[in-house]
Parts: C-alpha cells; structure tokens; sequence
C-alpha cells in the first residue's frame, strides 16, 4: 500500500472513533458524525458513466437517400449544361466512365447551350439508382441566327 493510501486509512479510522467517541460522550444529541471515504473510480472513456441504459450517447441512424445521374455524351464538349434552369457545368465534366451529374430521381428539364449552336432542351426523368445518357450533336447555327435562351429556374 502507498503511502498516501496508509494516510487515508489513518484518517478515516480516527474519524471514525472520533465519532463514537463524541456520540457516546453526548447521548443526549441526535447527530452522529459518521466519516464517508468515496473511492472515485478510473474513467475508461468518454462515454463512461451512469448516462442511462443505452451504450451510445446518442441512437445512430443510416439513411441512404436514392440519387440517379445523368451521363452527357455531347459535341462539342465547351457546351454549357443546366438542369431546371440552373447551371450545373460543362459537357466535359458529365462524359466520363465515372462523371455523372447527380440528381435527384424524378423529372428534369437538361438544356444544353452554346453560343454559336442551337440549344438543346430535353425533358428526363430519372429513375432511382439508374443512369440517363444523353447522346446529342449540337447543331451549328446559319451566321446571323441568334442562339435560344435557357429556360429561367422551374418552381417545384
């Protein structure tokens, strides 16, 4: 036993016959001075402790949410794509073996642009966990010809 462990049995048994030593000296008084030792015991981590009856502080839930994609297989590759009216990238970066435009399943409206070419809008619709492929050849415009605008942002 160590030296500070010897002291504290010391102490607390002259703590002890301190009070029964007082108790018995005054009969009369109700208050027995009895000493408590609390022994703290080691933490083995921080989620030790009388917490509740559960082994993690907090439930733990995994959720995967369904995602389709849309692969573009487009020439020219500069053409700018956009999905309901927001802008999302270049034809370049959606043509690869593992390049995709993740979406969400359900429809969309794909528009391709390019200044120069005609634009291309598309309506898809995605299925979960599948792949669309949109193999399209833009179509170069007359001198003079304007390019059509993208349709502005869907509500919804």
């Amino acid at each position: 036993m160590s030296a500070v462990g010897k002291r504290i049995v010391i102490f607390t048994v002259g703590l002890t016959i301190l009070g029964a030593v007082s108790a018995s000296a005054f009969p009369r008084v109700g208050v027995v001075v009895a000493p408590r030792v609390f022994m703290h015991r080691p933490l083995y981590g921080p989620y030790w402790g009388p917490w509740g009856p559960y082994a993690y502080a907090y439930p733990f839930e995994y959720k995967v949410y369904p995602q389709a994609s849309i692969r573009t297989e487009v020439t020219p590759k500069d053409a700018q794509v956009y999905v309901d009216g927001y802008y999302a990238g270049r034809v370049s970066d959606f043509d690869g073996a593992l390049q995709r435009l993740h979406v969400t399943p359900g429809g969309h409206t794909v528009s391709l642009y390019l200044e120069g070419f005609r634009t291309i809008t598309e309506d898809v619709y995605a299925r979960p966990d599948s792949t669309i492929k949109l193999s399209e050849n833009m179509q170069r415009l007359a001198p003079g010809q304007m390019s059509a605008p993208v349709p502005g942002p869907t509500e919804g």
